[in-house]
């Protein structure tokens, strides 16, 4: 309850994993050092069923170069900014798509409409439509964020996912879209 502060517990727990055969073992107090136990939790168990899924699609991604790209692969994290292959994690890649989304939203008005301008970016994509607002190239941050009702304590861009993709159908029921 206390790896914030205390990793040893965290330490030894996953000593004992590893030596029964587990892979992929994540611990709190090395993903993020917060007293809040259930959000710190809750992101633990992301990282620890993500984590494989990405090691795995980037080797996979990797694969298909003839040479070996080796640290020259760079993939954009849920806080918008880049980040090595070996050191894409899976609690800080969950809204690396949409923070994707939010960078080019400020980086592109500006570009087009000047460094003070102010945005409100609309992504519709195939799984969700996220909404989120820029102030010039700046980008507003949150550390902790609700995401399909799971707490996730993790620097991410300030993007509220409002509908879902383009894949989806609108209807209007009791007098509200749903």
């Amino acid at each position: 309850m206390h790896a914030y502060a205390y990793g040893k517990h965290e330490e030894e727990a996953a000593a004992i994993a590893a030596d029964i055969g587990f892979e992929q073992i994540s611990q709190s107090h090395q993903l993020m050092r917060s007293i809040k136990y259930v959000s710190r939790t809750t992101t633990t168990t992301v990282d620890a069923y993500l984590t494989p899924l990405i090691v795995e699609y980037v080797r996979n991604f990797s694969a298909q170069f003839e040479e070996d790209l080796g640290e020259r692969i760079y993939f954009i994290q849920s806080d918008g900014g880049l980040t090595r292959a070996d050191q894409f994690y899976g609690f800080k890649a969950v809204l690396s798509g949409p923070a994707g989304g939010v960078v080019g939203c400020a980086r592109t008005t500006c570009d087009e409409l000047g460094e003070d301008v102010k945005t409100v970016g609309f992504d519709m994509g195939g799984t969700s439509t996220d909404v989120c607002r820029c102030d010039g190239r700046k980008v507003e941050h949150v550390m902790e964020a609700e995401i399909a009702g799971v707490p996730l304590q993790a620097p991410q861009v300030d993007v509220t996912t409002v509908a879902a993709g383009g894949g989806s159908v609108l209807r209007w029921e009791n007098h509200m879209y749903k």
